[in-house]
């Protein structure tokens, strides 16, 4: 669920506090262009160059005010940084900057210190070089929101979102009947230009349901997956979990799972099992210690749009690099190199070929693999805008020594990254 933003007034200031920051991996322009859709009501972009897109809801139309977040990264454009900051009585908030960029994971407000404290720690994990501000702590505290309201002054406020989409579909459609209607009353159409328009208008339709069978999941589809791996329950009516596996059935709407738990102890049997089972799932027995639990998973997941892709560059560039940042907390972290998107070709009614438009998007994908620790999957959920998973597992290993890399419960993901190489 979307959190919406806090204002809070410094010294005249409006400081904003609470933003979802989005990794920006294509273009900046295009990305404040999408924030609408997000249902946005104010937008930023922090880093030089831009890398986070802040996206800010709820806030009042015509006040002019400032993320905090993007005020402490300019603050401290290198490094790793985070701070706890009292907001008010009963509530603690988390700023945390890399390399003067927001960070996705901090601007979110705990109603206990030591909530926002182990927030801070879980930042450390995949920035292992993160350090705390003093200027965070201790008498120092109360200064630094006058610091950073002093700071607004030479930078520009948030930039609200103007919703123009409905607008431009209403003129989109208006042109489109018109130039129908045209058509149907000239008669005299070039032929050749209007197979150009049949060969482009398959080819866009080819690649359309070629995305459409691989959707692009993202950070709301990845978390949905991780939830659903977190709620698996481990023991149930004497039985425990050997493993879990999920794959997405050949329409894409739903992902099918399937759990085997094993029998534990001599009063363990299937009627217990039966009762404990949730709602939803269906049991099978294949033999008297095993037992197979199936159901299916709603996973939050679209055709990705071909403008919206990162480019090729910034993913090896900079999603690259933050795959790196987390790779500590992994046994296995693994991206392929780029390989073009197979999109079947159209043929006309003489099953010959039809040429490629030239304004053809140029996509790739990158194979994606990761396996480790179940509590680290929180770590990729942010990065994976431009992710459509294939297929998720886990794996229990109850002999196992836990530690940075190793846990009793690991997990398994496959996947694709999207780029775009026009």
């Amino acid at each position: 669920m979307a959190r919406v933003t806090r204002l809070v007034q410094v010294g005249g200031i409006p400081l904003a506090f609470g933003l979802d920051w989005v990794p920006l991996l294509g273009d900046p322009e295009d990305a404040r262009t999408r924030a609408g859709g997000r249902g946005a009501s104010h937008r930023v972009v922090s880093g030089d160059p831009p890398a986070a897109l802040g996206l800010a809801r709820g806030l009042p139309a015509g006040v002019a005010c400032w993320s905090a977040a993007d005020l402490l990264a300019r603050r401290h454009p290198r490094g790793t940084v985070a701070c706890v900051l009292p907001l008010e009585t009963g509530l603690w908030h988390v700023l945390a900057a890399h390399e003067g960029v927001a960070l996705a994971r901090a601007d979110r407000s705990y109603p206990d210190e030591c909530l926002a404290r182990e927030a801070i720690e879980a930042l450390r994990r995949a920035h292992p070089k993160l350090a705390l501000l003093a200027e965070c702590s201790g008498p120092d505290a109360a200064g630094l929101l006058p610091a950073l309201a002093r700071q607004a002054a030479g930078h520009r406020p948030l930039e609200p979102v103007r919703r123009r989409g409905t607008w431009l579909a209403l003129l989109v459609l208006a042109a489109g009947l018109s130039v129908a209607a045209w058509l149907r009353w000239d008669g005299g159409v070039d032929t050749a230009v209007a197979s150009g328009s049949d060969a482009r208008a398959a080819w866009h339709a080819a690649l359309a349901g070629t995305l459409a069978r691989r959707p692009l999941h993202g950070e709301a589809g990845t978390r949905a997956l991780l939830d659903a791996m977190y709620r698996q329950p481990a023991r149930l009516g004497g039985w425990s979990l050997h493993d879990l596996r999920c794959q997405p059935r050949p329409d894409g709407t739903l992902w099918q799972c399937v759990g085997e738990y094993r029998r534990q102890g001599r009063r363990a049997d299937n009627r217990a099992l039966l009762r404990a089972a949730p709602v939803g799932w269906r049991l099978d027995f294949p033999s008297l210690d095993v037992a197979r639990a199936a159901w299916t998973l709603p996973l939050p997941g679209s055709p990705p749009e071909p403008r919206g892709l990162p480019r090729a560059e910034l993913v090896a560039r900079d999603w690259a690099s933050a795959l790196q940042a987390v790779l500590s907390a992994f046994s296995v972290l693994r991206l392929e190199a780029a390989r073009p998107l197979a999109v079947p070709a159209p043929h006309d009614q003489q099953g010959r070929a039809l040429p490629l438009p030239e304004d053809f998007p140029s996509l790739s994908v990158r194979a994606l693999r990761v396996e480790g620790p179940l509590r680290s999957g929180a770590l990729l959920a942010p990065l994976a805008g431009a992710v459509s998973w294939h297929r998720a597992a886990l794996t229990l290993a109850p002999h196992t020594r836990p530690g940075v890399r190793a846990s009793r419960l690991i997990l398994h993901l496959e996947g694709i990254v999207y780029e775009n190489r026009s």
